[in-house]
């Protein structure tokens, strides 16, 4: 039996999901849920972001149970996971409230507002035996893993030097403009920058201490953050995170690796994207074409068919990363380094 799932959120990474499901053989998506009555019928036009998830424009959700109110689909016993592609601020309340009523929840990143919320969504997946996954897509990036590979089997050396950048323009259109609103967006520091966050530590484990500087902040993050990431004899780690820019920017993801023997550079704008300088010339490694939005979804679906505890990327992984875009907020409002415990 396929692994049923309730999508609860159909904006532009619920319609990339709803997409993406479609091609796991071992799932079905039986429910989705919204507000908006034009989603619920299947009119996605009007979704967008500052990267193409694959959704399109429009779905067939005739055959589909479709719910305007969360607590409904949670009710409903044939959903064995539920998908929450919704704004940062619902993520911690919907997924324990989700994980209370028995279902197995993936959602999307960032984790949560807070550390403290990340934490309390952990206890009660531990309390309720089920599983807890957040969306951390670089984990399962073609080049980002390839990247990985060349770090763990040290193929060029050790490394030396990592710079990730990643730049939009202002994110206009959300529902109800919430990404533009700092308390419900964590800003660009926790909204965008978090990927980078999260990479950083899947490449080279936790810091001691963090730097950062940050620009436009408010209550709850800066619209622009730059931090270094301080290692004891290790490499020099930074990350440049915004989304200050006009429309007309677009959008840049970007990591440049420099290790002993060579240095590899990530741009999402080339093509190939993926690039080895050494003493001998430029090439271009193979990379694998796969989609990390449905390869993330499908390993999950796994890991809930086969009673599998995820690992790839864990509960407490998703949350060590919004404790470490705190630990940079800190840093950038006091000027100071802060030292971490993660």
């Amino acid at each position: 039996m396929p692994v049923r799932v309730g999508l609860v959120g159909l904006g532009m990474m619920g319609a990339g999901h709803f997409k993406c499901f479609r091609d796991i053989p071992g799932a079905e998506i039986v429910a989705v849920c919204d507000v908006d009555p034009k989603k619920l019928a299947g009119d996605w036009a009007g979704t967008q972001g500052n990267i193409d998830t694959g959704g399109g424009t429009a779905a067939d959700l005739s055959a589909i149970k479709r719910f305007d109110k969360f607590e409904e689909l949670l009710a409903d016993i044939d959903i064995d996971m539920v998908d929450l592609t919704l704004p940062t601020f619902l993520h911690a309340p919907l997924s324990i409230q989700a994980l209370k009523a028995g279902k197995h929840v993936f959602c999307e990143k960032p984790m949560a507002l807070t550390a403290a919320l990340a934490q309390e969504m952990i206890a009660t997946a531990r309390a309720a035996d089920r599983f807890l996954m957040i969306g951390h897509c670089l984990r399962f990036w073609p080049e980002y893993l390839a990247i990985k590979e060349m770090i763990d089997s040290g193929l060029y050396g050790p490394v030396r030097t990592a710079v990730f950048t990643r730049l939009s323009g202002t994110p206009k259109w959300s529902w109800t403009d919430w990404m533009r609103d700092p308390k419900r967006s964590g800003s660009a520091s926790l909204d965008l920058h978090i990927h980078d966050v999260d990479t950083v530590l899947w490449y080279f484990g936790k810091p001691q201490a963090v730097s950062a500087l940050g620009a436009s902040d408010s209550p709850s993050g800066f619209n622009h953050i730059a931090a270094q990431y301080i290692y004891d004899d290790g490499p020099l780690v930074v990350a440049e995170g915004g989304w200050d820019f006009p429309d007309s920017y677009g959008f840049r993801m970007a990591a440049q690796i420099g290790f002993e023997a060579a240095v590899v550079d990530y741009d999402l704008k080339k093509t190939p994207a993926l690039t080895v300088f050494t003493a001998e010339g430029a090439e271009n490694p193979p990379v694998g074409t796969d989609n990390a939005y449905r390869d993330e979804l499908a390993y999950f679906v796994d890991c809930v068919a086969t009673g599998t505890p995820p690992s790839r990327v864990t509960a407490q992984d998703a949350a060590d990363a919004v404790a470490l875009v705190e630990a940079e907020v800190e840093s950038a409002r006091t000027g100071r380094p802060v030292d971490l415990d993660l």
